[in-house]
């Protein structure tokens, strides 16, 4: 078996005089050539033009467009749980009808997480099966069976007096 390493360094503190021709530095018995243009000449997701004194994305046809580096969701899609502004009276209302459950600061801050999508596929906290998933493969299988990074689990820690009393329920519990 042969491994083969191709090493770049670079550094800011080589006093290094770059108007000779000749760049080379002998360094610990070794001969090494170094490099004084930069190896990337420009960001490969986006093709920038110069126009006099105003730099802009080429739009031109036949010129590369620019292209996004965003990745999709975890899950496929975003999950965004924020009531509109519109529905904001008709959700209040049917919370009330709900049974309570006492929040800490942290546990406040989870729903602030998931509910915004950051914990994407996640709709809620974590069942036991989401749970035992996350702790022993840092990972969850979805319903269309692809596998999502998940490594930190999103729990309530709640009694069971309490989950008996909201256990059953189908459409949830009000965060008090």
């Amino acid at each position: 078996m042969s491994l083969t390493i191709k090493l770049h360094v670079t550094t800011s503190y080589l006093n290094l005089n770059l108007n000779t021709s000749k760049n080379t530095t002998k360094v610990a018995n070794f001969k090494v050539k170094l490099r004084t243009k930069p190896i990337y000449h420009c960001d490969p997701l986006l093709s920038v033009v110069s126009n006099n004194s105003a730099m802009h994305a080429s739009a031109l046809p036949g010129q590369p467009a620019i292209r996004s580096s965003l990745i999709d969701p975890d899950g496929g899609a975003l999950v965004d749980l924020v009531v509109p502004e519109s529905k904001k009276a008709s959700k209040a209302l049917e919370a009330e009808s709900l049974p309570k459950v006492n929040l800490t600061k942290v546990d406040l801050e989870w729903v602030h997480v998931v509910s915004e999508g950051w914990a994407s596929p996640l709709r809620g906290f974590m069942r036991e099966d989401q749970y035992l998933q996350s702790l022993h493969f840092n990972s969850l299988r979805t319903q269309d069976g692809s596998v999502v990074n998940m490594s930190l689990p999103i729990v309530l820690a709640i009694d069971d007096e309490t989950k008996e009393r909201i256990g059953s329920l189908p459409n949830g519990v009000a965060w008090t």
